[in-house]
């Protein structure tokens, strides 16, 4: 995130859009503050690096609970942008089609994970984690959560922890998958498409990841 919040720091010109102005000023906490900046300056740095430009040269808008769209820059742009942040990590997808990204930091402290599993993970996937040896749980758990929510954003749906049951992320293998888990030390990152045939590469965050091929998909009613 420094990096970001460096290089925007360093604009010249104002760069954010006039709803981003409206949506910061209603961002109190300093930690949520510097997320979103970074996250929309981020979000600039592909759109430039891919559509030309300067990342200033690009507008956003900014939704309380969806997905920014581009709505200006140097060229019409139908580029989806996916967002998201934990702690002082910023992650960002650019895509030709819906794609959800999620990501989550390690180590933060969980009073209840075996509640937490019982409300977000279906009869199967309790299964499998349980499964897990117990010092594994946690980050485990992260990788189901992380999935879930990303296939949300994929959808254009909003978290509602009531109806994570009812999403099932499975292990697959690559060519059946519609979503990919990247875990690192420490943090846990997921992409995910509306199907299999959505691309899914992303650059490698370090020569040591561990990269999962999985199935998200709504359960049948």
């Amino acid at each position: 995130m420094a990096p970001q919040l460096r290089h925007a720091a360093g604009c010249s010109v104002p760069w954010l859009s006039p709803a981003e102005t409206l949506r910061l000023a209603t961002i109190t906490a300093p930690r949520r503050r510097d997320q979103f900046l970074a996250g929309r300056w981020l979000g600039r740095q592909a759109l430039a690096a891919r559509h030309g430009g300067l990342p200033q040269d690009w507008q956003l808008s900014a939704p309380a609970d969806a997905t920014p769209q581009v709505t200006g820059g140097p060229i019409v742009c139908s580029s989806t942008l996916g967002l998201s942040h934990s702690g002082d990590t910023v992650a960002c997808v650019l895509a030709d089609s819906a794609l959800g990204i999620d990501v989550e930091r390690h180590g933060r402290r969980v009073l209840d994970l075996a509640g937490l599993a019982d409300l977000a993970l279906s009869d199967v996937e309790r299964m499998y984690w349980l499964e897990l040896p117990v010092e594994s749980r946690q980050v485990g758990f992260l990788g189901w959560w992380t999935l879930k929510e990303a296939w949300l954003k994929a959808h254009g749906r909003m978290l509602n922890p009531a109806t994570l049951r009812g999403i099932v992320a499975l292990p697959v293998r690559a060519e059946a998958a519609n979503a990919r888990l990247w875990c690192e030390a420490d943090f846990t990152l997921a992409l995910v498409g509306l199907d299999a045939a959505t691309p899914l590469d992303l650059a490698t965050p370090s020569p040591s990841s561990v990269v999962q091929w999985w199935q998200v998909s709504e359960a049948a009613a």
